[in-house]
């Protein structure tokens, strides 16, 4: 049982072209780690369809850049004793594959602790620099994000004086100035984030509050309070208007208004007896939820819908109930058909929705060419595309001014469903365009690369 489980509650304020595994569905990785308690990890991330990290709880990370068929050990200043959480998995953040950071404690554990600091990355990980916001004793780094390459929030937890401490950077983390915080924050842009807190009068642990910034901060508005039972985990919006928070006691809630409206779903299939921990959505209605079927006791499960909630499929893992818990932490998607979760005694497991052999059978009756995604995007994005019969298939990305940058495709396909990606590292902020061209089939579509 990760020791961080109940750290939340006293917070008051790719589908592949080519797939390298033939099986479909949830299937185990290995954590280079072992298993176990100081095997622990947390939020998983990938920053393109084959590269990724995983936050680990000794201040280490994982890296892959095979999809997570092999997991390295990053351990940015192995001189340092330094902690992290993996439950909640909060601790680590990327913007693109360049720039990411992590925060950690200074110390062993949440129990006892030093100070905060933030170790930060502006090379994919070769190197690493590090700046300590604070040497308070009982301080625990807490929860970090960034939306872009500047800006970006921490929170910082006391377990002595059960107080919390609200930094924000505007220059990368340069430097940290305190801002007021109403909880454990996310934040989809610069200027709009929303936060949700678990405390209530005299340390009760309700009502349960959301609260929302649009300047980034510096003010907050509560939008929804809530009185029913189930601590609330984790939050995630796929943008502005469309969010997500799961809870204990199998509570899941919606907004597709940016917060004006909050609504209980009570058809996912989550275990009601059970907490979710972990929610992502690739856009408004493609998004997956974990559960368990009975606390500590049977393997856990993700519900998936691809129509905003409205109906929900359960997908089954191999986790298992190792050492009496199997909770997931973290769940991210590259695509609709690709990715990974984290889970209790360092699990790893990835999504394959269809193999090569599926998509040589697969029947498409037209050719399409589907929005990228993420759009807007920085620097990566993937494109889909399908294929209606064997022909030549070019992909060509053009500028706003219509010269040709670069060509991503450029082969005889057969019939199939295809990915590519296109990373625009070196590319200025801008609208491009991406045209697919197969026999006589044309259709291109609008991106845009924001820094």
């Amino acid at each position: 049982m990760s020791k961080y489980l109940l750290i939340s509650m006293i917070i008051f304020a790719g589908l592949f072209s080519n797939m390298v595994n033939a099986q479909t569905g949830w299937i185990l990785q290995t954590n280079p780690l072992g298993t176990g308690e100081n095997a622990m990890i947390g939020k998983v991330q990938f920053v393109s369809a084959t590269e990724g990290w995983i936050s680990g709880s000794r201040g280490d990370l994982l890296h892959t850049t095979d999809a997570g068929n092999n997991w390295t050990v990053v351990t940015p200043f192995p001189s340092d004793t330094v902690s992290s959480s993996s439950d909640p998995a909060v601790s680590m953040t990327w913007v693109n594959q360049s720039h990411g950071w992590k925060i950690n404690s200074i110390g062993a554990d949440f129990g006892n602790t030093n100070g905060a600091v933030i170790h930060r990355t502006t090379d994919g990980g070769s190197t690493w620099q590090k700046k300590v916001i604070s040497t308070s004793a009982g301080d625990f780094g807490f929860q970090i994000q960034f939306v872009d390459e500047n800006n970006g929030w921490a929170l910082v937890y006391n377990f002595t004086t059960f107080t919390p401490t609200f930094l924000k950077t505007s220059d990368g983390g340069n430097n940290w100035i305190p801002f007021n915080g109403a909880g454990i924050f996310y934040f989809v842009n610069a200027n709009v984030g929303y936060s949700f807190t678990s405390a209530g009068p005299s340390g009760t642990l309700v009502p349960y509050k959301i609260f929302k910034t649009t300047n980034g901060g510096n003010d907050w508005t509560e939008q929804f309070v809530d009185f029913s039972p189930g601590h609330y985990n984790t939050m995630h919006f796929s943008d502005t208007e469309n969010g997500w928070v799961v809870a204990d006691s199998g509570k899941v809630l919606k907004t597709t208004n940016g917060g004006v409206n909050w609504n209980f779903v009570t058809n996912s299939g989550v275990n009601q007896q059970s907490g979710c921990k972990a929610v992502f959505f690739l856009d408004a209605n493609n998004g997956w939820i974990s559960s368990k079927a009975s606390d500590n006791e049977q393997t856990p499960f993700v519900v998936h819908t691809t129509d905003g909630g409205a109906t929900w499929t359960t997908q089954n893992t191999p986790l298992g109930n190792q050492f009496g818990s199997n909770a997931i932490f973290s769940i991210y998607f590259a695509d609709s058909q690709t990715g990974w979760l984290t889970a209790d005694n360092g699990k790893i497991c990835r999504y394959n929705g269809l193999t090569s052999a599926d998509n040589e059978n697969i029947q498409v009756n037209s050719f399409s060419l589907s929005q990228n995604y993420p759009n807007p995007f920085n620097p990566s994005t993937r494109i889909n595309y399908s294929v209606a019969q064997g022909s030549r298939v070019t992909i060509r990305v053009f500028d706003i001014l219509g010269n040709e940058i670069e060509v991503l495709v450029d082969e005889e396909k057969s019939v199939g469903n295809f990915a590519v990606n296109w990373n625009a590292s070196a590319m200025p902020a801008g609208i491009y365009f991406y045209k697919l061209s197969a026999g006589s089939f044309t259709e291109t579509k609008k991106m845009i690369l924001m820094k």
